[in-house]
């Protein structure tokens, strides 16, 4: 039974009391959201208040609560299907901290968008003409160094360091932390009740802070400059709207990273499910969903940010039910990065699930002509559900159509005779021996990039938590590359 399905049964035992989902029935295929230009944290924007989580950043505070936009209609509030590993995205308020001035992103002067803000709806439109451009604001010490007069490089001074043209990326599926078994299962309202009970435990068991610290670790081994993230939850209880916060995955990754001294600063959130149910513990359970990307804010590197997207795709999986049409809104959130004087283009999207996958395949075209609608090279990193390993798999076509776009896959170029599984762990995550058969978690890339090196992380025994969990269900991807015209 997918997610609609179950759904709309939950709102009939509950009365309408599964929260946040479509109830006007206009969640058209036409209709995407773009977010606005100050939708990525640690940006300033002309905009007074953005309803994005993540937006906005309060000068006299070190960290501050994001609100997103709690009017939106119920018809933008989205669900998945739960016969899949709970898929990504946010919609409503984030504790992901707004960091202090002097740590802004690290030699990045402006973030720039490309995105138009109408009533914080907006048609995503390869038609769109009218642009709306966001300054970032400089660091203070940007503005400390504007006011001083420049000197000569003392004799004693070492020379500067020449550019490193390598770029590392990297991609990871954070993961909910439970199976949906039980919900699917229930035929009545005392047992719906008892299912959303048994989730939440199994999600809390899972330890989602734990977890988050444990992909941080990695993070601070491989040091990648820029990564693509899926399915960061946020866990609340509470009457509704729910606002009790029992988990934060992005505020408990980028605290992890600061205790261990590696600062990463977050560019961009892409919102979308948001899901509260009641529960027999007598107070409701909520998860919401976000993709994120973060970047590494570190003097030592200079990576210069601008053009950032947070887009929709036009086509995502709708199906009618009781309580209006329920639109699961996939998209993708790009930035341009200059580092050595190069500039390419970083995509992080997760692909629909749902079964025919003709809704993934059109998504995979949308990226292509959207998100890749560049002359900038472009590097492409996610969650793609598109089981590159093999081609009798249906959804290897979705793999073939980027291919055939002329992206190439770092992990075949470098590691042509190793699998490099990455999905997908038991949904406890406490299979003693790992149990990961597919590979759809891609570094993709157009134009004339070197692959120096491309690893699986998250997969070996050494990296489970001290609880003795895997990190996700999925492994992450780290790949160097070469930036073209770098030289061999």
């Amino acid at each position: 039974m997918s997610l609609v399905a179950l759904l709309a049964v939950g709102a009939l035992l509950t009365g309408g009391a599964v929260a946040h989902a479509a109830a006007d029935g206009t969640a058209g295929l036409e209709t995407a959201r773009i977010l606005p230009g100050d939708a990525a944290a640690g940006l300033s924007s002309p905009h007074p208040a953005s309803p994005h989580p993540g937006a906005s950043r309060n000068k006299n505070k070190n960290h501050q609560r994001q609100r997103g936009d709690q009017g939106q209609s119920q018809s933008q509030k989205l669900l998945r299907d739960f016969t899949q590993v709970l898929s990504p995205v946010q919609q409503s308020t984030t504790q992901s901290r707004a960091l202090p001035d002097n740590r802004q992103l690290a030699h990045s002067r402006t973030i720039t968008s490309n995105t138009q803000k109408t009533d914080s709806h907006v048609r995503n439109s390869s038609a769109q003409k009218a642009k709306q451009s966001v300054k970032g604001r400089q660091n203070v010490g940007d503005q400390q160094n504007a006011a001083q007069p420049v000197r000569k490089n003392p004799k004693n001074e070492p020379a500067p360091k020449p550019c490193d043209p390598n770029i590392r990326v990297m991609t990871q599926n954070m993961y909910v932390g439970s199976s949906f078994a039980p919900l699917i299962a229930a035929q009545t309202l005392p047992q719906f009740l008892a299912a959303v009970t048994t989730v939440y435990q199994n999600i809390i068991a899972s330890a989602p802070a734990e977890r988050a610290a444990a992909v941080a670790r990695e993070i601070a081994r491989n040091e990648p400059d820029l990564v693509g993230l899926q399915e960061v939850d946020i866990i609340r209880t509470g009457s509704r709207p729910a606002e009790n916060v029992q988990s934060d995955q992005l505020q408990a990754l980028l605290a992890e990273l600061d205790r261990l001294g590696h600062h990463y600063e977050t560019v961009g959130i892409m919102p979308g499910l948001d899901i509260e149910a009641p529960s027999t513990l007598g107070f409701d359970v909520r998860l919401t969903y976000r993709d994120v990307v973060i970047v590494r804010a570190d003097a030592a590197r200079k990576i210069t940010l601008s053009n950032r997207q947070v887009q929709t795709y036009v086509i995502n999986s709708t199906q009618p039910s009781p309580v209006g049409a329920i639109t699961d809104i996939r998209g993708w959130i790009s930035v341009d990065a200059t580092v050595c004087g190069r500039t390419f283009r970083f995509v992080n999207t997760h692909l629909d699930s749902t079964p025919p996958f003709t809704v993934q395949r059109a998504q995979a075209q949308e990226l292509v002509a959207s998100a890749a609608n560049t002359r900038l090279p472009v590097v492409f990193v996610g969650d793609f559900n598109a089981n590159a390993s093999d081609p009798d798999d249906p959804t290897f076509a979705t793999y073939r159509f980027l291919l055939d776009q002329g992206f190439a896959d770092a992990w075949k170029l470098r590691r042509p005779g190793d699998p490099g599984f990455t999905c997908c762990q038991a949904p406890d995550l406490r299979n003693p021996v790992s149990s990961l058969t597919r590979r759809i978690d891609l570094v993709l890339f157009r134009g004339a990039f070197g692959v120096k090196n491309i690893n699986v992380v998250g997969n070996r025994e050494a990296d489970r938590t001290p609880l003795g969990l895997w990190p996700s269900d999925h492994a992450g991807v780290v790949a160097t590359l070469r930036l073209p015209g770098a030289g061999k």
